[in-house]
């Protein structure tokens, strides 16, 4: 892995679901799968199930799948298509006042070793990510709320600016604040993965 500076490292949020009517998309396979274009409303709201319509009718959602966390139509058949997507997003706020972070991907392993053997076999078992995210504390309420509501949130990672970001669905653990006479208030806010993550791009 390539050493960088971590100051580069830039962490977004994920905002109210805001409505957005007939998107237009760019087909990234050939006649299979398409991305709503305009990057700011590629995370898609997960309450929301979003309709797909082709030439401008709605089609069967048995039809194709979704991919909420970057906005991708995939569907079961190959064909030429005009395709847009009315739905709810997710807009993505950077935490400006982020100043650390760690995240953690773990998958369970379990023992399958049968009688007699000599060495330890083991299979891939569920996945799941966590991690932590501090703050300078400025009285924004957006993860206590988060974390109140008991509702998932976006995290988005990127760990150089020219990088593909990492995004989680994200569960809040927990939010601390410190404060002491001779430093800035901070708050530390817990995280565990809910579901999936995603590099953006897969």
């Amino acid at each position: 892995m390539t050493e960088r500076a971590g100051k580069n490292t830039l962490i977004k949020i994920s905002g109210v679901a805001t409505i957005m009517t007939a998107e237009a998309t760019t087909l990234i396979t050939t006649g299979l799968v398409y991305q709503i274009t305009n990057a700011v409303k590629q995370v898609l709201d997960i309450a929301t199930v979003p309709t797909v319509l082709v030439g401008g009718s709605a089609v069967s959602a048995a039809t194709y799948t979704v991919n909420y966390l970057n906005g991708k139509i995939t569907f079961l058949s190959s064909a030429t298509r005009t395709v847009t997507v009315t739905g709810k997003y997710l807009p993505m706020t950077t935490a400006a006042y982020a100043n650390q972070m760690s995240n953690s991907r773990a998958c369970d392993m379990h023992e399958a070793t049968a009688f007699q053997a000599t060495h330890k076999s083991r299979i891939a078992g569920l996945k799941s990510a966590s991690g932590t995210l501090a703050q300078f504390d400025v009285t924004d309420t957006t993860y206590s709320d988060a974390l109140a509501a008991g509702l998932p949130v976006v995290m988005e990672i990127r760990t150089g600016l020219a990088d593909e970001p990492d995004r989680f669905w994200a569960l809040l653990e927990s939010t601390e604040v410190q404060a002491a006479i001779d430093s800035i208030q901070s708050e530390t806010i817990s995280w565990v993965s809910k579901d999936a993550w995603l590099r953006l791009g897969v």
